[in-house]
């Protein structure tokens, strides 16, 4: 767990994500309650300020504020008790819809999130595209055809990657199709689970991307796979899982 506080340019697009959300309008106090049952602030962000009843987190919050961060970009304005998002944000947030769930919905530990939402917003690129986690052989979950090219391609490379003998099991509970449901019901219905984010940027290659990516990638049962998901396992947490399950079933 790190102890990096979170800079005001990581918080713009999750704010603005709840603005848009909250109708265009927010006040500070929602704003932070909000953000924090959000991002859920760790390490140093969570500790409490000395004589505040502010924590670091939410502190940098209200800096967004006093440092007019919104105006400078342009994405909100702030009327006295809250903020009010722009054109220009709103668009910012449409643009980034499927980054942002990405990053928030994925259960990724706190320091990655934080990291890659303050790239998305330096960057200014609405072409940062997300790799999705593929459910089953040959499904795409998502409509844009570049991204599902590549989304295909990195799943294929992971299960080349992961197999052994023509064999692939789950890298949490070892469970493996094949020996269960036989030559014909077998095919892998092995899922790739995401530990840490994974972008494509525009003018990297599929390749580099791909390589960057298999370190970063796990195989899993769609059991374990939803379990993980649902009970929001970090990468930091999934030696700990992988103990417990060891733990419970070969006692």
């Amino acid at each position: 767990m790190g102890n990096q506080r979170i800079s005001e340019t990581e918080l713009i697009l999750p704010a603005l994500y709840l603005m848009k959300r909250n109708g265009g309008s927010i006040d500070t106090s929602s704003l932070i309650d909000l953000l924090t049952n959000l991002m859920k602030p760790e390490g140093r962000d969570a500790e409490i300020l000395d004589g505040r009843n502010d924590t670091y987190f939410s502190q940098k919050v209200r800096n967004l504020k006093s440092h007019d961060t919104f105006e400078r970009y342009g994405y909100a304005t702030y009327n006295g008790s809250g903020y009010t998002i722009t054109n220009t944000g709103a668009k910012f947030v449409e643009d980034n819809d499927e980054n942002i769930k990405y990053l928030l919905a994925s259960g990724f530990d706190y320091d990655d999130v934080k990291y890659s939402l303050g790239r998305i917003v330096k960057t200014k690129k609405s072409t940062i595209l997300p790799y999705n986690e593929i459910v089953s052989e040959g499904e795409v979950t998502i409509s844009v055809s570049k991204t599902a090219q590549r989304s295909q391609r990195l799943r294929q490379v992971a299960i080349e990657h992961f197999s052994h003998n023509g064999t692939i099991s789950c890298d949490c509970c070892g469970f493996e199709f094949k020996s269960y449901y036989g030559e014909t019901y077998g095919t892998p219905c092995i899922e790739i689970h995401h530990m840490k984010p994974i972008f494509q940027y525009a003018g990297v290659s599929i390749t580099q991307t791909i390589d960057d990516a298999l370190t970063n990638l796990l195989p899993v049962c769609p059991n374990c796979h939803r379990v993980i998901h649902r009970n929001k396992i970090t990468a930091a947490l999934i030696p700990d899982f992988k103990d417990e399950l060891a733990r419970i079933h070969h006692c």
